[in-house]
């Protein structure tokens, strides 16, 4: 394989172009071969909703690999943290508590990775394969017997919380103008990735408010009203934007501020330079006095809250458990990541570019089904892609 210079300079620049040019490609492929199918808001609203879980949960999964880690562990983590936060619900626990109480759980056992890994010096892949099977027998045993625990079964109204229309409206503002002071300056000045996880999370926020005044107005609900907010509708409810047969939900939304919100922590916090230095050379970083233990704690342990969190929202659409969920997406997420432009090795690597992996796997799902390619084609697919984004990443490695 030969790259021209400049390409290989790029390729080596942006750990995101790599993945934008493979997004770009497999777009245009799959426009000219279901042309009336794909380009529709159906078919893309499907994909984006499909891929905002496994998209919030590869955000952890990129601080991880960059920090040369892996987390074999979060399909598991998502689906304890998940049926804690459900039987929480339906148990009677205030909806905002038992949402808590999920994160607290999924954070819990991403600190028990990590302990794991810095007392027993054990490469991350085994302790997470180990801890992967030890958490999965958790919601195996509490629910049991192909059992699936339903919110249904318990309630037929949705949980809600009230708020008064204007503090949520000058909330969602101030939040609006914050994200917006912040990515504006960003955007003009700055160049790649920085500017797409910059534009993600304006986009997100300027959704947010646009969602938030459609809704007072459908309802008839001055801001000043006492507003009752259906808390799945908000973690993963349908977005009503005036678009009939379409599925876009608020679960984009939060897709998008997070991968804003980490991409910004990532390249201009004191805790992503460290990410980088431990991922890049470990040894290297101690002598600069950063504290490499701490760091890969702190990574597991957002790892395991983004899986639960990722969870939570995922409930909040399917409105049930059961004792595989979760089973299978980490490797379908290290994928994205690796495809994102993030090395194995670690040391280098991207939030954007994961999100663009993400959404890449999902277009792949998607389109392999409306040209009627038989869906077990898909891992396959998904196994070349990321053997193609090693190898170049390899190949440019020697520019990094």
């Amino acid at each position: 394989m030969i790259l021209g210079t400049r390409t290989r300079h790029i390729l080596a620049r942006e750990p995101a172009a790599g993945a934008g040019v493979g997004f770009l490609f497999v777009f245009a492929f799959f426009t000219l071969a279901a042309p009336d199918t794909f380009l529709t808001h159906a078919s893309l609203s499907s994909i984006l909703s499909s891929q905002a879980v496994p998209g919030i949960a590869a955000i952890s999964i990129t601080l991880l690999m960059i920090s040369g880690e892996f987390d074999l562990s979060v399909g598991s983590i998502l689906a304890v943290s998940s049926l804690v936060f459900l039987s929480s619900t339906v148990g009677g626990t205030p909806i905002l508590l038992a949402a808590l109480l999920g994160i607290v759980t999924g954070c819990g056992l991403g600190l028990i990775n990590g302990l794991l890994l810095v007392w027993t010096r054990i490469p991350s892949f085994i302790v997470t394969l180990g801890t992967m099977l030890v958490f999965r027998a958790i919601p195996l045993t509490a629910v049991s017997g192909g059992r699936i625990v339903r919110y249904a079964d318990f309630s037929r109204e949705d949980p809600t919380i009230a708020v008064p229309g204007l503090v949520v409206l000058l909330g969602v503002s101030a939040l609006t103008v914050i994200v917006l002071w912040i990515a504006l300056p960003v955007l003009r000045h700055r160049e790649g990735a920085t500017r797409v996880s910059a534009g993600l999370a304006a986009l997100a926020s300027l959704v947010v408010v646009y969602i938030l005044l459609r809704s007072l107005d459908t309802h008839g609900l001055s801001p000043f009203a006492r507003v009752e907010f259906n808390v799945f509708h908000i973690l993963n409810g349908r977005a009503d934007l005036g678009l009939p047969g379409t599925n876009y939900r608020t679960s984009i939304v939060w897709w998008l501020g997070l991968t804003g919100v980490f991409a910004f922590i990532l390249l201009h916090t004191r805790y992503g330079n460290a990410v980088f230095a431990t991922g890049g050379n470990s040894e290297a970083a101690r002598v600069q006095g950063i504290d490499v233990d701490r760091v890969r704690i702190k990574s597991f342990v957002l790892s395991g809250g983004l899986a639960a969190l990722a969870g939570i929202i995922q409930v909040a659409r399917l409105k049930s458990v059961d004792p595989l969920r979760g089973q299978g997406l980490e490797l379908e997420i290290i994928a994205s990541v690796v495809i994102g432009g993030t090395l194995l090795s670690g040391g280098f690597g991207s939030v954007a570019g994961s999100a663009i992996g993400t959404a890449l796997t999902g277009m792949l799902r998607t389109g392999l089904v409306l040209i009627s390619v038989p869906s077990n084609i898909f891992r396959g697919a998904i196994g070349a892609i990321m053997i193609g984004a090693v190898v170049i990443n390899t190949y440019v490695r020697k520019d990094r």
